[in-house]
């Protein structure tokens, strides 16, 4: 019997590799299918597209460097790892985490293609820029609590289904790690608001749209 010290991780056999595993596939097929959405606009999908990404570069030369509203940001950086944490409290997550990370795969590389088709090279610079400062520390961070919500999922989902054993499913690990991850998400917060603006700015003033 395992003992309830292994922790939350343990709630997937053999570990948190399998949860890795599942949830990296579905991350990586959902931004496979974005990169293949944004290559293959066209027509009318392709100048709404090219409008939308004109109107937004326009904004940032307008707004210069000045830092974002606040609660606004706060929302874009904690929406996705909120909704990995929630989904670990529910065995329905066992379906619900790999949608979240094959959607949230869609959405990043969408957005990237879509910059790096219309303005070639500066356009992924500026794409790396508006997602990559702080997505150095938010992907970690998404797929630490994507694959420990997953392993809980799991073991809620077994004990529904019958199974006799009683482990701690959220612990004082499971909590610890929450902590250091909500940290994190601070930081990025910091770097969002004050650090981006400028940089894309720049990156914006430097293409000719």
């Amino acid at each position: 019997m395992r003992r309830p010290a292994e922790g939350v991780w343990n709630a997937w056999p053999g570990g948190q590799l399998p949860a890795l595993a599942v949830i990296s596939a579905f991350f990586f097929a959902g931004g496979l299918v974005g990169c293949l959405a944004a290559a293959g606009a066209a027509g009318a999908g392709l100048q709404t597209l090219t409008d939308y990404l004109e109107g937004f570069l326009d904004a940032i030369r307008t707004a210069g460097a000045r830092p974002p509203a606040l609660l606004p940001l706060v929302w874009g950086v904690v929406r996705w790892p909120l909704l990995a944490v929630l989904l670990g409290f529910t065995a329905l997550g066992i379906l619900g985490l790999p949608l979240l990370f094959s959607v949230r795969g869609f959405v990043l590389a969408f957005s990237i293609a879509a910059f790096v088709r219309m303005f070639g090279g500066t356009g992924g610079v500026l794409a790396f820029l508006l997602f990559g400062v702080s997505g150095l520390v938010s992907a970690p961070v998404f797929f630490i609590l994507g694959v420990q919500s997953l392993g809980a999922a799991q073991a809620l989902a077994v004990r529904f289904l019958g199974d006799g054993r009683r482990n701690p499913i959220y612990g004082k690990t499971y909590w610890l790690r929450c902590g250091w991850c909500a940290a994190a998400l601070c930081l990025c917060v910091i770097l969002e608001y004050l650090a981006v603006p400028a940089l894309v700015a720049a990156a914006a003033g430097a293409l000719a749209v």
